[in-house]
Formats: C-alpha cells, structure tokens, sequence
C-alpha cells in the first residue's frame, strides 16, 4: 500500500521540525513525504531543504491558507493513500502503521483518522490543555474511547490526524479553499467524503469512514489569549460550514446558544476547578461570538 504524507506549514519552523521527526521515526515508513510551504518568511524552506533532504518540498511564494496547500500535495501525491497532519502535531510512533491497519482491516472505507489533544501531562497541569480534553468526552462520550464505521457523525477525523483514499479525495474536488478561515474545512471534507460514499454505492470510491481512538498529541500554545483567538477563528469556520450545508443559525439562535453555554459554565463550575471551567467557558462563547461576527457581516 503506497502512502504519501501531507504537511502543509506556514512560519512554525521549529514545530515543523518535531513534526518531521516524528514522521521519519515511523515503525510503517510512508512512501514520501510532503510539505508544502504556504509562503512562509521563517527559512522554514532553508531548514527543510537542509535537515530533511528525503523530504519533497513545495513552496507557494503567496501564504493561500491550508486548505489550497493540502490540496496542492494532494494532487502531487502518488500514494493511494494519503494521510494530513500539521506542523504543530506530533505524530506516534505507530501512526501511519495503525492508520494503515485500518484499511486493511475494512477494505470498504475511505477514511480513516483518529483525534488530537495536548500530552497527558499538559492535561494533568494546564487548564486549557484540561479544558479541551473535558469538552472533547462531554461531546462524544463514550464514543471516544472505541473504534467505530459510520459516516460525518463519528468521532474525529480532523487533518491533523487523518488519511483517506487519494481517489475519494480527488472525487470530491479535496479540500474547499472559499472557507475564509483555517477552520470548518476538514470538517466539510469529511461531510463530503461521506456523502460521495452514500450517493455512489456502487463507486471505487465508495465505503464509510472509521474513527479510532489514536491520539495525534497537539503541541500548541495553551493560554486563554491562544484559546480565545482560535474559538473566534473556529466559530467563523463553524458558521461557514454551517450556511454552506443550508442550515446557517440567525441571530435569534446564536443567542440562544450563547444562554446554553452560558448555563452550561455554571454547571462546569460545579464539576471542574474554576480555571477548568474558565477555560471551557471562554472557548465555548468565543466559539459563539465568530459565528456572531459572520451572522452580523451578512445581515
């Protein structure tokens, strides 16, 4: 089974030197690597060319955004599988070999991904890292701990921790450069992966998705300044996906969203330490407000 690895990366040098490490210290090698400079101005392309020579750089003098540099190592890739992570991840050891078990396993699907969080020990010590690992088992539940088919309902499968079939990814035109923020897109390619899958079952590219409870450690700043800034970018991303599926929230709904989690704090605050529900609550309302701001601009 051929794999190719997709990386693309803007201004995190040093993350993405990590990330490459991991991904050379696989157990299951992937048959090339990838990384796709998005206009960086770090000497990320310097440090790439000279630290990790096997790997195929691709630079993009003008910073697109991740979703036009996956899909431009999407088309240069020649494995029929091909697997996303980013430059602030850190992959297992055994990544690639348990991505690829899985479709071994279940030769119908089409994708395959696992999830992402901090390291259990910024779990243990952080608060935002504990946030996020809390509001991740409130959503999913049980669910998170199991192996599962099924299509977008499932668990995970974010591209920082995925890989699908490169035809699957190809028929459904890849990743939808028109989100205005890095944020909402995996979630759209997963919608429409899924989708292709249903419409066309007697298609080469047919089959469910399969979620396993593989963990990409997320090696991101956690502060309330980082997790604020991000539920903003994930909110604006959030309602993007949300009107492109024909089901975009008015005003009236935003709101009232706002008043759930609003509840929702203090419950936390009853469950969590104050700076765990902090956390949870700054995510949850800054999450709110970019989607105000995208429901404002176009009323």
């Amino acid at each position: 089974m051929r794999l190719s690895v997709v990386v693309a990366t803007h201004n995190r040098k040093e993350s993405l030197r990590c990330c490459l490490h991991s991904l050379q210290d696989q157990t299951l090698a992937a048959t090339e690597l990838i990384v796709v400079d998005d206009g960086s101005d770090d000497g990320t392309a310097a440090m790439v060319q000279l630290e990790f020579p096997a790997v195929r750089l691709v630079r993009q003098d003008t910073n697109c955004g991740p979703a036009t540099a996956r899909n431009k190592g999407l088309l240069l890739a020649t494995g029929e599988i091909v697997a996303f992570t980013d430059d602030d991840c850190l992959p297992p050891p055994d990544w690639l070999q348990l991505l690829c078990r899985g479709f071994e396993k279940y030769p119908g699907v089409v994708g395959v991904g696992g999830y992402q969080e901090a390291s259990q020990a910024l779990i243990e010590t952080n608060p935002v890292a504990r946030a996020d690992h809390l509001m991740r088992l409130q959503r999913w539940g049980a669910r998170a701990f199991h192996p599962q088919r099924g299509g977008a309902e499932i668990p995970g499968l974010g591209t920082n921790n995925v890989a699908y079939r490169r035809d699957a990814l190809l028929a459904v035109n890849g990743f939808d450069e028109s989100f205005p923020v890095a944020a909402g897109e995996d979630t759209d390619l997963k919608v429409r992966v899924s989708q292709l899958a249903v419409a066309r079952p007697s298609s080469a590219t047919n089959g469910p998705l399969l979620y396993l409870p593989l963990k990409m450690r997320h090696a991101r700043v956690y502060t309330l300044q980082a997790q604020w800034r991000m539920a903003l970018k994930r909110g604006v991303g959030a309602y993007y996906f949300e009107s492109k599926h024909g089901r975009a929230p008015g005003l009236a709904r935003l709101l009232l969203r706002c008043a759930k989690r609003s509840l929702q704090f203090v419950w936390d605050l009853w469950q969590h330490p104050w700076p765990v529900a902090w956390a949870m609550y700054v995510t949850r309302i800054g999450d709110c407000l970019g989607q105000f701001k995208m429901a404002v601009g176009k009323a």
